[in-house]
């Protein structure tokens, strides 16, 4: 099993280890490397960090393993690279304060539901669940910018006290309808619509966030 190793690059800068060699598409085309990366993420969404190998992935993108390590380095370079969640945690923050604070369940509800219905966002998301269970690093990332970074701010602007509990029950709710229809595939979940899903998801969310949690 391949260990990994720390975060030790920005994503986006993989800068090319290995002359490719063998078969293979001839390196620099973007074409090659982005169906590496999607390779990547499916298999890392399906599986986990522990369980994917660079010869798995080359072999679902069609290229030699030459090419991956190549492209993104090692594997760990390569899983920081596709699973990467860019966004400004201020800026969600705010789109989630913004309106009535009775409905900021329902818009962090709303916000979670539509990033796991599109597949890339929700293959990144997977991927870190998944390695999150076995990996210290990516679990303490989760927390650090999720937990801390997000919610935590967002339940003291609401002013409900005991923040760090009321954070970590919703990130629990957050994993749990996750892996529940996603990783699962609980039938009641997996059929159900956004609305469907936002309306029973939603209340839940709320009371961890300003409700009785006695």
């Amino acid at each position: 099993m391949e260990q990994p190793s720390g975060r030790t690059k920005t994503p986006g800068t993989a800068t090319p280890r290995l002359s490719p060699g063998g078969s293979g598409r001839r390196p620099g085309h973007s074409v090659t490397r982005e169906q590496i990366a999607r390779a990547a993420r499916e298999q890392f969404a399906a599986g986990g960090y522990d369980r994917m190998t660079m010869r798995s992935i080359a072999a679902q993108a069609g290229v030699d393993a030459a090419l991956v390590a190549y492209f993104f380095g090692s594997k760990r370079e390569l899983f920081d690279e596709v699973t990467v969640l860019s966004f400004d945690s201020a800026a969600l923050r705010a789109q989630l304060l913004d309106g009535d604070s009775r409905d900021v369940g329902e818009r962090l509800a709303r916000c979670l539901i539509e990033a796991l219905d599109e597949a890339g966002r929700r293959q990144r998301i997977l991927a870190i669940i998944r390695t999150a269970g076995v990996e210290a690093d990516t679990a303490r990332m989760i927390r650090d910018k999720f937990t801390t970074g997000v919610l935590e701010p967002i339940v003291s602007q609401l002013g409900a006290g005991q923040a760090p509990l009321r954070a970590v029950l919703v990130m629990s709710q957050i994993l749990g309808i996750a892996v529940a229809r996603h990783v699962v595939g609980l039938e009641d979940l997996t059929s159900a619509s956004q609305d469907e899903l936002v309306a029973a998801f939603a209340p839940t969310l709320q009371r961890y966030l300003v409700g009785n949690i006695s």
